[in-house]
Formats: structure tokens, C-alpha cells, sequence
């Protein structure tokens, strides 16, 4: 079984709060208001906390799920982190570590972030609003 972690530090926790409150760092097409705005940033949460834990120094590694390969009639995709060493799925995405039960994580392919690993603009910002350098 796979064990999943959505807070794992004060660095994750100030990361899911500041997306709560500026739900508007999602893509416009993940923005639902009858969800919790975590649950539409995947991308950026994963990034954000990536570059805030040391980037390609740390023991994270980008994962990508592309949910296509899981259903036929699926598009879009998931993104989260491992931890190298321990295998630990850290998704900052998910309101619980329960919400990942479903989740099929050994589908997903080990990836680097759409904009390799520069932080994107988006991201940047998160970053930069929270002091956390990049």
C-alpha cells in the first residue's frame, strides 16, 4: 500500500493555505467553487513545493499521471512528488491522505515539470508572495 502524505511540513501547510486564499494561481478550467481550491492545483503545488524543499537537491521527484492511460474516456492529468528514498506519494492537492485511495500512483511516469526544473511563472509567484526562495 501506498502512503500518502498532504501536509507533511509547515512548508506544505503554508503552500495549501495560500492556494485556499488565492484560489486564482489555477488554470481557469480547474477552478470549481463547490471544491476546495487544492483540489485544482495539483501542477502548482507540486512545483512550488518541490523548488521550497531544494529542488533537484532534494529527495523529491516529479510524478505525472495522465489519466487517459487510466480510463479510456479520460484527458487532463495529476501531478504530485515522491520522496526518493522512502517512496512516500507527498499531494498536496488531495483535502486528505484517504482522498488518494483511488488513486492508481503506479501508473504514473516520473517526469520533470513542463518548464523542466525552472520554476514557472506561476509558480514563481507563489513562491515569492511566501518568501520561499527558488
Amino acid at each position: 500500500m501506498t502512503t500518502v502524505q498532504v501536509e507533511p511540513d509547515d512548508v506544505a501547510r503554508e503552500l495549501r493555505e495560500y492556494v485556499r486564499t488565492h484560489p486564482e494561481v489555477r488554470k481557469e478550467r480547474y477552478q470549481n467553487p463547490d471544491h476546495d481550491p487544492i483540489e485544482g492545483a495539483c501542477y502548482v503545488l507540486a512545483e512550488a513545493y518541490f523548488h521550497a524543499k531544494g529542488g533537484t537537491d532534494s529527495d523529491l521527484e516529479a510524478y505525472r499521471l495522465d489519466w487517459g492511460d487510466v480510463y479510456d474516456d479520460a484527458d487532463g492529468a495529476h501531478w504530485f512528488l515522491r520522496e526518493d528514498e522512502t517512496h512516500t506519494v507527498i499531494d498536496l492537492s488531495l483535502p486528505t491522505p484517504s482522498h488518494g485511495d483511488d488513486v492508481p500512483w503506479d501508473k504514473a511516469r516520473h517526469r520533470a515539470f513542463i518548464t523542466g526544473y525552472t520554476a514557472s511563472n506561476r509558480t514563481q509567484r507563489v513562491l515569492d508572495a511566501l518568501g520561499l526562495a527558488a
